[in-house]
C-alpha cells in the first residue's frame, strides 16, 4: 500500500541529525572524542599553562589523544511539568566524552518504522478535516490590513564582559537576558562550543570564520562552564578556552523573545515582514500565534529530500525555509520561532522526542492568559490550533494529527533554545 505524506515523515524525521546535542556529563578532559564508534587510539597527553593578560587567573590547557574502548547508552526521562527532559548517558572510558551531534541514527531510524505503522492507522481511521475547519472559529485577521507592530529584541556582543584567548572569544555581557556570543578565527576547520549548567552540557558547532554567533543560556539561570574546542585530528578536538560564569537571568520567559543561531532573524527579514502582514489586525497574541500557524502549514512542505540527506551541522535559516516554502521539523519549528518572536511573543525551539522515540522538533509558546503552552494550543476551547506545524502540514487526516498533537503525552522534551 502506497505510504500516506505523513508515514513518510515519520520514518525520516528520526534520523535527521540536528546540529547540537546535550548530555549529563561532566568534563573530563579538554580533548574529546565526537563520535561514540571510534577506533581506538594511542594516548599522549600535554599540559601547558596560558595566562591571559587581564586579571583573570590563568588558564590551564590540555591536550590529549585518548585510547578507549566505550560503551554508550542513552535513557530519557520527563522530570518536570514543563515536560524537562532529562538525557543521561552511561559511558564506559578513559577521560572521554561524547558528543551526540554526529552519532549514528541506525536504532532510532529502526523505531520509526514501528510507528510509522501505529500513526499510519491512526490517520487513515478518521475523516478528514481541513485546516481551515479547525481553526475557522479563531477569526484570524485578514492579510489586507496595516502590518502589525514589528517587535524584535536586538542580540549584541558589547564587549563589557568578555574573554579572549587568542583565536576564540567568549561576550558574556548580555548573559543575564539569556544568551551569549562566541566566535572562532584560528585555522582549524572545525570548532565547537560547549555550555555546562546544572550537570547538563550542551554541545554546538561553531563557526571558523570569526563572526560573532549567539547561543541562548537555556539552562537559566546557574552556574555556567563555557568552553570553546577547535578540531585537533579527525574526530579529536582540543580546548582554547575554559570560562566559568555566574549568571542570573533578569527575565526567564523574555529570554525567548531573542534571535539566535537556531532561529536567526532582524526587524528586515523577510519572515519578519510577512510576519507583520500576517498579524495585521489581530486583536491578541493568540490571534497571532493562530495567524503564523495557518501560514506555515498552508504554505511550507516538508522537504523529503532534505530529511534523507541532511549532514550533521544543519542550521535552519527562516527566511531560506519562507522562500523556498520546504524544510524538515528544524525548519518548521525554526521559522515559526523567528516569525512569533519578531511578534513579541515568547516562542522555543524545542528538540526532543515525539511518540514513539522519533527526534524531532516543534515549539512551544507564551502568553500572558495562558502561560506556556506545551505543545498544543487551545483557541477559545474550540478546536485546535497546533505548535507541531510539521506533522499538521503534512497530514492528509487533520482531524486526526490535531488528536495526536494535542496529547502532551506524546512528546518528551530535550533541549529547548
Amino acid at each position: 500500500m502506497r505510504k500516506s505524506p505523513l508515514m513518510r515523515i515519520l520514518s525520516l524525521c528520526a534520523a535527521i541529525l540536528l546540529c547540537s546535542s546535550c548530555a549529563a556529563n561532566q568534563v573530563s578532559s579538554s580533548v574529546h572524542t565526537y563520535a561514540s564508534d571510534n577506533p581506538p587510539v594511542t594516548a599522549v597527553i600535554t599540559t601547558t599553562e596560558a595566562t591571559d593578560s587581564s586579571s583573570e587567573p590563568s588558564q590551564t590547557t590540555t591536550s590529549a589523544v585518548i585510547t578507549t574502548e566505550e560503551k554508550t547508552t542513552t535513557t530519557v526521562s520527563t522530570t518536570s511539568e514543563e515536560e524537562t527532559t532529562t538525557v543521561s548517558e552511561e559511558i564506559t572510558s578513559v577521560q572521554e566524552t561524547t558528543i551526540s551531534s554526529e552519532e549514528t541514527t541506525e536504532t532510532i531510524t529502526s523505531v520509526s518504522v514501528t510507528t510509522t505503522t501505529t500513526t499510519s492507522q491512526t490517520t487513515e481511521s478518521v475523516t478528514a478535516t481541513s485546516q481551515t475547519q479547525l481553526i475557522s472559529e479563531t477569526s484570524v485577521p485578514a492579510a489586507q490590513k496595516p502590518p502589525a507592530e514589528i517587535k524584535v529584541s536586538k542580540v549584541s556582543s558589547p564587549g563589557t564582559e568578555k574573554e579572549d584567548a587568542g583565536t576564540a572569544s567568549v561576550d558574556y555581557s548580555n548573559a543575564s537576558d539569556g544568551y551569549i556570543s562566541a566566535s572562532y578565527s584560528g585555522s582549524s576547520k572545525k570548532a565547537k562550543l560547549r555550555i555546562v549548567c546544572n550537570g547538563v552540557t550542551c554541545d554546538h558547532d561553531l563557526p571558523v570564520t570569526g563572526e560573532k554567533t549567539y547561543f541562548p543560556l537555556m539552562q537559566g539561570s546557574g552556574d555556567y562552564r563555557i568552553q570553546i574546542y577547535e578540531q585537533y585530528d579527525g574526530k579529536m578536538y582540543m580546548s582554547v578556552l575554559d570560562i566559568s560564569v555566574k549568571v542570573k537571568i533578569a527575565d526567564e520567559v523574555g529570554m525567548y523573545l531573542y534571535p539566535n543561531s537556531y532561529s536567526m532573524f532582524d526587524e528586515k527579514s523577510d519572515c519578519v515582514i510577512k510576519s507583520a502582514e500576517l498579524c495585521g489586525g489581530a486583536k491578541d497574541d493568540i490571534e497571532k500565534i493562530a495567524a503564523i500557524f495557518a501560514f506555515i502549514t498552508d504554505n511550507v512542505t516538508y522537504d523529503y529530500n532534505l530529511a534523507a540527506t541532511v549532514q550533521s551541522g544543519y542550521i535552519p535559516d527562516p527566511d531560506k525555509v519562507l522562500k523556498v516554502k520546504k524544510g524538515i521539523c528544524f525548519d518548521y519549528a525554526s521559522l515559526f520561532a523567528a516569525m512569533c518572536r519578531s511578534q513579541g511573543i515568547p516562542t522555543r525551539l524545542v528538540i526532543g522526542y515525539a511518540a514513539d522515540d522519533i527526534y524531532h522538533a516543534w515549539n512551544e509558546v507564551y502568553t500572558k492568559e495562558t502561560g506556556w503552552i506545551t505543545p498544543e494550543l487551545l483557541l477559545k476551547n474550540k478546536g485546535y490550533n497546533i505548535v507541531d506545524a510539521t506533522f499538521y502540514a503534512s497530514a492528509e487526516n487533520k482531524k486526526s494529527i490535531a488528536d495526536y498533537i494535542s496529547d502532551s503525552g506524546n512528546y518528551a522534551s530535550v533541549y529547548r533554545y
